[in-house]
């Protein structure tokens, strides 16, 4: 399976969304931390347009190469539909967006990106087992990351608690971990931000402890060897 060209090549398109999403992410990054607006410079906009239409070229490609194209077309649709630039063809439509609308639809292509790292993860890892769990803690940084990201674009210029980046994420690491942070978001958007946080914590924390249990427990000697000894 792992020598066969469409494996490759499916592996390969991964890589490349992967690092398109990456690179968009850096370019967000830019944008919000250092530029402190959530309205996408020129370049950045045009680089979207250009990751999200890498994704849909890799969403043909594998529907193509896939042993059941049609299957493969409809249980994977909605990849599609997190990959067509919404943005930019709302842009071209001179649409004047609302704020929350405007950063969800720029977010939008990072949920493709969450799944080529999923599918990347699965093909390095030498169980499924292990591959679900590596996929929840790239999942858990990332929507933790761009938690933060939003949390600061809504909440930096109100918010007199927000003094810079590094306390949005400092508020979105101790949301997610349920610990709790001692900074009230002000904003609609930041309060359910801290109403998510926490109940995605719970949901994908106590996974990861049955995962590491079950390590712990297969590294231990079985009661037959132990009996034995």
């Amino acid at each position: 399976m792992k020598n066969n060209p469409s494996t490759s090549l499916a592996r390969l398109l991964d890589g490349v969304a992967i690092f398109a999403s990456l690179l968009l992410l850096f370019s967000l990054s830019v944008d919000i931390i250092h530029r402190k607006t959530y309205i996408l410079s020129a370049g950045v906009e045009e680089l979207q347009l250009i990751v999200c239409m890498v994704f849909v070229v890799d969403y043909i490609v594998q529907t193509m190469i896939a042993r059941n194209p049609s299957r493969y077309f409809r249980r994977n649709i909605l990849l599609l539909l997190v990959s067509i630039p919404y943005l930019n063809m709302l842009e071209w439509g001179g649409a004047e967006l609302h704020k929350g609308l405007y950063i969800a639809l720029k977010c939008l292509p990072m949920v493709r990106g969450a799944v080529g790292v999923y599918q990347l993860i699965k093909y390095i890892t030498p169980t499924r087992v292990s591959a679900i769990m590596w996929s929840y803690i790239v999942m858990i940084v990332l929507v933790t990351y761009l938690s933060s990201l939003i949390f600061y674009s809504f909440e930096e210029a109100v918010n007199r608690d927000v003094e810079g980046f590094g306390t949005a994420l400092w508020w979105a690491g101790l949301n997610v971990t349920t610990v709790g942070s001692p900074m009230f978001a002000v904003t609609p958007i930041g309060k359910i931000l801290t109403v998510l946080l926490p109940a995605l914590g719970m949901i994908l924390f106590p996974l990861l402890t049955v995962y590491v249990t079950h390590l712990v427990q297969r590294s231990l000697p079985s009661t037959d060897t132990r009996r034995a000894t």
